[in-house]
């Protein structure tokens, strides 16, 4: 997927209206200029959560604190990232955008998307109503696999007869060939001619976070090889991103504030219907970081259950992988709670499940081991410790699984766990670490698994997100002011020059302030207000606490004028103020000042309340 342009993103911004977008999540009753209702981001029974038609901004004043702009909404509540997002909105707007580096016209996009849908009703048909041998195995095997009944409506499922048939039912439903390619739903043989990409197989759609059909898995039905092989890396689907079983299981996930990652379709569906409903699955690969950064956005704890077979121990192997910062108290809202439980016996989870029950498997995810837990101790298992010389080899190789996180108070509590199993002090376990190097080799994940066939090694780009908060944002005394002024400086342009000349001697107390008045300066002065703020919130995300409670009001230029010295003198009055109490508490809590340095900042006192008294004369 490509990157979104700045122009498009500006285009979706200016064609969705706050109130509206937010009127389709909550009911909001209008007070004076703004609309008001409760937050629906956290439980309230008096409404606290205030949309402004003006700057087209919400924010949340109760417990969650948040707001932003539509993006930000749309994101916060459908847990889309910034890219989705825009599309969703731009699709609500009808505006076709335009996606750089790759990308394609959103309404090619809407194509393909339709082709997934026709495909996928094509292969479902195929199961449920199809006549033939191989339709009958395809039944035979969902049936014998546990995955009969009302399974194969409620998840989809198809099959895909291959000769083909795929091809030629989305021709005659006026897709094109290219289409076709595009969407990885049919390739070009040797000889030129078009043909299924899929054929003899049980069919498991894959769907994005909104429910559409993006992509396909397929197992084969009976011998062959590869056993599964899914849709390769194209314009809808990056393997690297998207899981099977998401848009079932976010809301479950959001509601137990836990996501379990499995390893298989069959596995996700047995999970669900044993009722581990917040179960996902990746697809041919390991559990990447940007896998991660999806389950982030509906829960912090992450549960990786491996299979107890050769390959699902082999797989557990690589989740040291996600020992990154992110799994880290300094990452903030950011943090991941990574666990790994593994199945015991050589059994899959459909299989555990089929012989345990619901217990059994709820007893396996009770034991799950915190992620460095787990890994540390499979290093420790694979050397011998028995003498101080074994023991001085292994270390180093032991610690490196700290490298990647060594400045974290986590690594500091491992290390007193490992201190104690190599028999050292604390000090000198910290030195040996701070001499490791966090580089490790970067896993290619497109063969992390060769039974689901190959895949592209192209990683589509993506489009930006907002910026991570540079600044802080002042809200009492100066900062008040200095809030009201950076407001009106972007809401009217007649007084700029008025500001800009008042502040010059007195500066900004926050880089914000000054950052938010380059960017109205850099738009230009016929630029619309709400055009300003979307590039503010854009590039300086904690702008958005300058604007949400700001009410713009409707002034002459003569009005707008009067009203900018006003603040301006307040802003200085607060600014003495400030001054005069820090030179007072020096005054009174210092030590050891001399006669005439206490005689100087006297007289400093003295001046500078007399300046206060002037101006608020």
């Amino acid at each position: 997927m490509g990157r979104i342009s700045e122009e498009d993103i500006t285009r979706v911004r200016e064609a969705t209206d706050i109130v509206e977008l937010v009127s389709e999540y909550v009911s909001l009753r209008r007070r004076g200029s703004d609309f008001w209702g409760c937050c629906p981001f956290h439980n309230e029974k008096t409404p606290s959560f205030k949309v402004n038609a003006q700057t087209q901004l919400w924010h949340c004043f109760g417990q969650c604190s948040e707001g932003g702009d539509v993006f930000k909404f749309i994101m916060r509540k459908e847990h889309f990232d910034f890219p989705d997002a825009v599309r969703f909105l731009a699709n609500k707007a009808h505006i076709e955008i335009v996606e750089e580096e790759g990308g394609m016209p959103s309404g090619y996009r809407a194509r393909l998307l339709s082709a997934c849908d026709k495909a996928a009703e094509f292969y479902h048909t195929q199961l449920m109503r199809g006549r033939g041998e191989g339709n009958d195995d395809a039944r035979r095997y969902l049936s014998k696999r546990g995955l009969g009944g009302q399974i194969p409506k409620t998840w989809n499922l198809g099959y895909a007869p291959g000769k083909n048939s795929l091809t030629a039912f989305l021709t005659q439903s006026g897709f094109s060939a290219q289409e076709m390619i595009d969407a990885n739903l049919a390739m070009r043989a040797d000889s030129g001619s078009l043909r299924d990409r899929f054929y003899n197989r049980v069919m498991f759609p894959i769907r994005d976070l909104q429910g559409r059909t993006i992509a396909f898995g397929g197992r084969v039905i009976g011998r062959g090889e590869p056993k599964y092989i899914n849709t390769s890396n194209c314009p809808l689907f990056s393997k690297r991103e998207n899981l099977y079983g998401i848009d079932a299981a976010k809301s479950s996930i959001v509601s137990r504030g836990t996501a379990i990652v499995v390893e298989g379709y069959t596995d996700v569906i047995a999970m669900h219907e044993a009722g581990f409903t917040n179960t996902i699955a990746t697809l041919g690969t390991a559990l990447t970081p940007q896998h991660i950064k999806v389950l982030n956005r509906f829960a912090n704890k992450v549960i990786y259950l491996f299979d107890g077979d050769a390959a699902g121990q082999k797989a557990a192997e690589r989740a040291g992988d996600l020992i990154t910062p992110e799994i880290t108290p300094e990452s903030g809202a950011r943090q991941v709670a990574l666990f790994v439980a593994v199945i015991p016996g050589d059994m899959d989870p459909a299989e555990y499940i089929a012989e345990h029950g619901e217990e059994g498997m709820q007893g396996v995810l009770d034991s799950a081991t915190a992620l460095l837990r787990f890994v540390i101790d499979k290093k420790l298992a694979e050397h011998d410790l028995s003498t101080p010389e074994l023991r001085s080899q292994a270390l180093p190789k032991i610690l490196a699984v700290l490298a990647p996180i060594k400045d974290s108070i986590l690594a500091d509590e491992y290390l007193n766990y490992l201190a104690d199993v190599f028999k050292l002090d604390f000090q000198r376990m910290r030195k040996t670490l701070d001499s490791l190097k966090a580089d490790r080799p970067v896993r290619n994940y497109d063969d992390d698994n060769p039974a689901y066939g190959q895949w592209s090694q192209t990683e589509p780009a993506s489009a930006p997100e907002p910026a991570a908060p540079r600044f802080t944002v002042p809200a009492d005394g100066v900062g008040k002011w200095e809030v009201q002024l950076a407001c009106l400086y972007v809401f009217c342009p007649a007084v700029r020059a008025t500001i800009a000349q008042g502040i010059e001697e007195m500066g900004w107390s926050s880089e914000l302030f000054s950052a938010i008045v380059g960017v109205a300066d850099s738009c230009g002065i016929a630029a619309e207000p709400t055009k300003i703020i979307s590039k503010c919130l854009a590039d300086y995300p904690e702008a958005e606490a300058i604007f949400s409670d700001y009410v713009p009001g409707s002034y002459d230029d003569e009005e707008a004028q009067q009203l900018a010295e006003l603040m301006l003198k307040e802003r200085k009055c607060a600014s003495l103020s400030d001054r005069i109490a820090s030179i007072n508490s020096k005054l009174k809590y210092s030590q050891g000042l001399s006669e005439q340095e206490s005689d100087t900042l006297f007289a400093e006192v003295a001046r500078l309340q007399k300046e206060l008294s002037e101006l608020r004369k």
